[in-house]
């Protein structure tokens, strides 16, 4: 096949790319109407210290430090406890997700369950109890020296976050017209029959004298 033989392609073979871009976008619509739904709500935690500032250092230790903590079982048990949560600690821990932000001191914990008021209130609980945790851990230590961490504000119900059903179907489309195309071309490429004089001529490689209508 030549360049300017596969527009003829698609178009002779339009039904294929169509039916190929209906097949997977509606695949693609249903699995996301059956995809269970997940929420997420989030807060983040701000850090109140006396650091050195020309140590970049101080600030990126910090922050690791507290993300670990975060993660960690026994602070998803006292959550759990707390907020009166009916999960297990791990599963309270494998919701969770952090980011830190060292130009702000600040960490950003995002909560993903399938209850969007679950969420808040797991959200909520780490944000309360982990600030106990750091004012118990620091109220020993001089006022000047102190860590002190807050959130910023309460958490929200959960936004969902998946499934997007609109982007699903958009990316199935695309798919499908793309599969479509392919297919449309290899069918084409694969048929060797002879359905014009132009295709005897670039095959025979010989010109065409004449042509023999058909009968009606």
């Amino acid at each position: 096949m030549q360049l300017k033989d596969y527009p003829v392609a698609v178009i002779r073979r339009w039904w294929i790319v169509a039916l190929a871009v209906l097949a997977a976008t509606a695949f693609s619509f249903l699995f996301s109407k059956l995809e269970t739904p997940v929420y997420r709500s989030s807060i983040l935690l701000v850090d109140t210290a006396r650091l050195d500032w020309g140590t970049t250092m101080t600030v990126q230790v910090l922050l690791r430090q507290q993300e670990e903590e975060l993660k960690t079982l026994a602070l998803a048990t006292k959550v759990g406890q707390q907020m009166g949560i009916k999960l297990s600690p791990e599963a309270i821990a494998s919701e969770i997700k952090t980011k830190s932000y060292a130009d702000s001191i600040s960490i950003q914990l995002d909560v993903e369950d399938q209850d969007p008021e679950r969420a808040r209130e797991i959200a909520l609980g780490y944000g309360e109890v982990y600030e106990k945790e750091k004012a118990a851990q620091y109220a020993s230590v001089a006022p000047k020296n102190r860590v002190k961490v807050t959130m910023l504000e309460p958490p929200r119900a959960g936004t969902l976050v998946r499934p997007n059903t609109k982007f699903t179907t958009a990316a199935g489309a695309i798919l499908g017209l793309v599969l479509g195309l392919v297919l449309a071309v290899l069918f084409e490429y694969l048929d060797d029959t002879l359905k014009s004089p132009e295709d005897v001529a670039r095959h025979l490689g010989m010109p065409i004298l004449g042509l023999i209508p058909r009968n009606h």
